[in-house]
């Protein structure tokens, strides 16, 4: 059968069952096997066998549960509300005081829980009810905190990370370091949008006083921020320095985060039965699709899909920078209604080759699409962190999130544009290792 009638019958089948409501993991897997079954026939399913046990039995992988415990242990060990005052303690006189402390809190929880929910609720939960009853408009509140939480999927560790290399088997460590410098770069621009619409509309963030805390109190809060930054520093710096692997880090920031909760009197049997069962279900979740994502893409390379269109694309002559602008596009949509585990999985099978073949850096383009997926993570109506911040909220209207986020998702694209101009923004630290 002509590869293009294969992937008519893939593209349909795949939308169909997705429109269903069918899971992201049985649709991408179940695809798949139907593919294979008509390019080999009853051997397709020797073949899925040996592509379970291949995806499953990968030492990367080991990393993606421990990343998500450390975070569940921050989250439900109490110690992100002692972070959160000390950052507030610290950003409060900057125009547009806790909202600053907003997107700092969340840049710097994303170095520890490598999830962008995870970061956006444990940042979420402590300063919405703050900032609504010192009367900050909702609206930039809600945006500052989606916004901001996005950052769990760009600064390390970054699942999504791990996820991109393994699957196109490149360095994690490498895309760990490239992301540092574009998160950074993302933290500002949000903080710099922040304070000039605070300077243009005074009544968006009344001033936060600090005035009532003495100067040994305020120092005892900034204190508190310092044993995440410690442990940020202890799994980022072993893995640049080449002392540790991501999957040894993550073991680590385990370690460090279940000792800050004892030290925070946060540890307790409930606590710890309630992270390690959110951690499995998240994991499960997460390895259900990249077995089903790979079973699909193994299909495109028995079927001749991938080839296939990897040389109609180069046939069509597009210049480098029409493709790039072409693939923004492409995942711009996506992110409108897949979600960002599932668009690396259903795309990059296919565009992988095209974008070696364009000369995108492999380790810069990972970034470009950590930040593109970060985006899908703001944009409605599968955007998961407009749902976790209305859902802790407190009955606020699901609109307001919306609007409050919309501008951010324009400044992503500027780091994307900057990234494109000024590559070595992402591969300088990775050509220090």
């Amino acid at each position: 059968m002509p590869w293009e009638y294969t992937a008519l019958i893939l593209v349909g089948a795949l939308a169909l069952m997705l429109l269903a409501g069918q899971w992201t993991a049985f649709a991408l897997g179940s695809v798949g096997t139907l593919i294979l079954f008509l390019s080999k026939g009853t051997l397709a399913f020797i073949t899925i066998s040996s592509v379970v046990w291949n995806t499953t039995n990968n030492y990367i992988l080991v990393a993606v549960p421990l990343f998500l415990l450390m975070g569940e242990i921050i989250l439900r060990g109490g110690i992100s509300e002692y972070f959160y005052r000390g950052i507030a303690a610290l950003l409060s006189p900057l125009p547009g005081g806790l909202l600053h402390a907003n997107i700092a809190a969340c840049a710097i929880f994303s170095a520890i829980s490598g999830s962008s929910v995870a970061t956006a609720a444990s940042v979420g939960t402590v300063a919405i009810p703050e900032m609504m009853r010192r009367g900050y408009d909702p609206p930039i509140v809600f945006g500052s905190l989606a916004a901001g939480g996005t950052l769990g999927i760009l600064i390390p560790p970054s699942i999504i990370l791990i996820l991109y290399g393994a699957l196109v088997e490149e360095s994690v460590a490498k895309l760990f370091m490239a992301g540092v410098i574009p998160g950074i770069l993302l933290a500002l621009l949000f903080s710099g949008y922040i304070a000039v619409r605070v300077m243009l509309r005074r009544e968006l963030a009344p001033r936060v006083e600090m005035a009532e805390l003495t100067l040994v109190q305020r120092l005892g809060r900034i204190a508190h921020i310092l044993p995440m930054v410690g442990l940020m520093m202890a799994v980022l710096g072993g893995i640049y320095a080449g002392f540790t692997t991501p999957t040894e880090a993550a073991a680590i920031g385990a370690l460090g985060a279940v000792l800050l909760a004892a030290a925070y009197r946060g540890l307790n049997r409930r606590m710890i039965v309630k992270a390690l069962l959110s951690t499995v279900r998240t994991t499960c979740m997460v390895i259900f699709i990249i077995v089903g994502a790979q079973i699909l893409s193994t299909s495109l390379t028995y079927s001749g899909i991938s080839r296939g269109m990897s040389q109609w694309i180069v046939a069509m002559e597009f210049s480098k920078w029409y493709l790039f602008a072409a693939l923004i596009v492409l995942y711009v949509v996506l992110g409108f209604v897949v979600d960002g585990l599932s668009m690396i999985y259903i795309t990059l099978p296919v565009l992988f080759p095209i974008i070696v073949a364009a000369g995108f850096d492999v380790i810069w383009f990972g970034i470009v699409l950590t930040i593109l997926i970060e985006m899908g993570q703001i944009t409605p109506p599968v955007g998961l962190n407009l749902f976790t911040i209305q859902a802790i909220s407190g009955g606020r209207p699901f609109r307001e999130v919306v609007v409050g986020s919309a501008p951010f998702v324009f400044i992503m694209l500027l780091n994307i544009i900057l990234l494109a101009i000024f590559p070595a923004i992402a591969l300088w630290l990775p050509s220090l290792m």
